[in-house]
């Protein structure tokens, strides 16, 4: 956007011609009528030499000023959150099938993981051990032909996802039912289910318990974005990018409060003489 700068001038003060500094009544004539100057406390002229002990309450003054401020300037340090490097975070998302007689037992179908910078770390087809009897295309996006040409199995993928996610800080949405279906756990302190997050929860009744919501409606109110459109299947890519998008814009403030518990957590470990959380 193009500012008008004919509107926009900027009312400058000529430099002094004086390498030195101007003397108090050259300042007030450049004053306009009704206009004040900035009022600086000057020290008074000393008459002769000071003696010992005003040198010492000079020096006394100074000593606490700097301690002031150096106790300042530890305060902010030392409350300055500390993020976790980017390159630590991985999102999950999975999407299934059902299987057995109604086909209501879900089994996973296809996992997704990604970067920081939405990269895919892995995304597969799964092998299904047991006949799938709902395919759930509608929401999954699978066909039975992309299981027919499978190759990977569960124990696999699930290696293969156990190794992408150590030492890594999980990204996901309802990553329970994700990480239940793989067979695999991930430590709380370094999983972040935008599911879970308070902020991103709401009350539905009158009784102030908190539930999740669903991704899409997290994502139009919070991201302005859409996903998963009606009427075409859910992809685990735009899911995973999804929740993890979430939660970069509350990145901070999650963080906040993942610090505090982890403290929390470390300081009664340590009271019980167990090893603290690692991140």
């Amino acid at each position: 956007m193009h500012l008008n700068n004919s509107n926009k001038k900027r009312n400058r003060r000529p430099r002094s011609d004086s390498q030195g500094s101007t003397s108090s009544t050259s300042s007030a004539s450049s004053l306009s009528d009704g206009e004040q100057g900035h009022s600086y406390h000057r020290a008074p002229q000393s008459k002769g030499n000071l003696n010992q002990q005003e040198k010492n309450n000079v020096n006394n003054k100074c000593r606490r000023s700097k301690g002031k401020r150096r106790s300042r300037s530890h305060k902010r340090e030392k409350n300055q959150l500390s993020l976790p490097e980017e390159a630590k975070f991985v999102a999950l998302d999975c999407e299934m099938v059902g299987i057995g007689e109604d086909g209501h037992t879900s089994s996973v179908a296809r996992v997704t993981v990604v970067d920081w910078d939405g990269n895919s770390l892995l995304d597969e087809y799964i092998q299904q051990a047991e006949p799938v009897t709902d395919y759930r295309t509608f929401v999954s996006g699978i066909i039975a032909q992309d299981l027919d040409d499978a190759t990977l199995s569960l124990e696999d993928c699930r290696d293969m996802v156990l190794q992408l996610l150590q030492n890594h800080i999980l990204v996901g949405h309802a990553l329970k039912n994700d990480l239940k279906a793989l067979g695999i756990s991930h430590p709380w302190w370094l999983t972040r289910d935008t599911a879970k997050f308070e902020p991103f929860m709401k009350v539905r009744f009158d009784d102030g318990v908190l539930w999740p919501r669903k991704l899409k409606e997290l994502v139009s109110e919070k991201l302005h974005q859409e996903i998963q459109i009606e009427g075409k299947p859910h992809s685990p890519y735009e899911d995973a990018l999804a929740a993890l998008d979430l939660y970069r814009s509350v990145r901070t403030k999650w963080e906040s409060a993942m610090t505090y518990k982890i403290d929390k957590t470390n300081q009664i470990r340590l009271q019980h003489h167990q090893p603290v959380l690692a991140q």
